[in-house]
């Protein structure tokens, strides 16, 4: 056992924003973002469902040997201190408890509850997802599995929530986003909790403790001048604005391609 642990905790030079293991993975990131959505999407519910199932599973795999990792500390003492910094309660770690929602809950008694599922995942993931391959510094590390599982973690984010979106294009409208609002606001109650809860311990989910100064760019600008309740709204509301543009953005494509199937659909009747 402690081998394979000394095996994951394998050390690299920490990825850039510019570095080869940067833009090697997104290729295969971006490849799946367009071609899973675009064969699966009008899969069965049975497929559909089961793609959703065997992607959590694998995620979740993959986060448990995270923690692990997180909190192994080699050396010529091994010893274990869990790392409460890296606890799965942040931004991008709500793909583990609202595919979950998406699966087992009924959608025909509660709608609204999935649909909210279905929003925080094609919108806040997605957009948060993106925002971390782009400028993945804060989610890398020297260690190799960090990187790995990362990669994979938030590129996953990106595809499944595109897929979720496809598939559900349909019956996805602006009161999908307005229910994914309300979950994004009973996530952050939560992860001030967390926060407030394991301090004095490290703890910073969603990068909104009161009890610390935020680690994010700006951000540690504004809440150290103009106080966390200001840092607070500023920091929700700019997800809120990147959320519904994620939102505009995948709403114009899908209008432009039924645009264009009812167009090509309208030069062969009239041949």
């Amino acid at each position: 056992m402690e081998q394979f642990l000394h095996f994951l905790v394998t050390e690299m030079e920490e990825p850039g924003v510019i570095s080869w293991w940067h833009f090697i993975a997104l290729i295969p990131i971006i490849s799946g973002a367009i071609l899973i959505p675009y064969f699966l999407k009008n899969t069965t519910e049975k497929i559909y469902k089961r793609v959703l199932l065997i992607s959590w599973i694998v995620l979740l795999v993959l986060e448990v040997f995270k923690q692990i990792v997180k909190s192994y500390h080699y050396g010529d003492s091994p010893y274990w201190e869990y790392s409460y910094r890296d606890f799965p309660f942040s931004l991008c770690s709500m793909i583990y408890y609202f595919i979950p929602i998406i699966l087992f809950v009924n959608k025909e008694k509660h709608p609204k509850i999935v649909d909210a599922a279905i929003g925080y995942l094609c919108f806040i993931a997605v957009m948060a997802g993106i925002v971390v391959l782009v400028y993945p510094t804060m989610a890398t590390s020297r260690l190799v599995y960090i990187n790995i599982q990362t990669f994979i973690h938030h590129g996953s984010q990106v595809i499944l929530g595109i897929f979720i979106y496809v598939w559900n294009r349909k019956t996805i409208n602006i009161k999908t986003f307005y229910r994914s609002m309300i979950a994004f606001v009973i996530t952050v109650v939560i992860a001030i909790i967390i926060n407030i809860s394991f301090y004095p311990h490290f703890i910073n989910m969603f990068f909104i403790n009161p009890m610390i100064t935020t680690n994010l760019p700006i951000g540690n600008v504004v809440q150290e001048k103009a106080g966390y309740p200001v840092f607070l709204i500023g920091f929700l509301s700019l997800i809120a604005l990147m959320s519904y543009l994620t939102y505009l953005v995948e709403t114009s494509i899908y209008k432009l391609a039924q645009k264009k199937k009812a167009k090509m659909a309208n030069d062969q009747q009239g041949l």
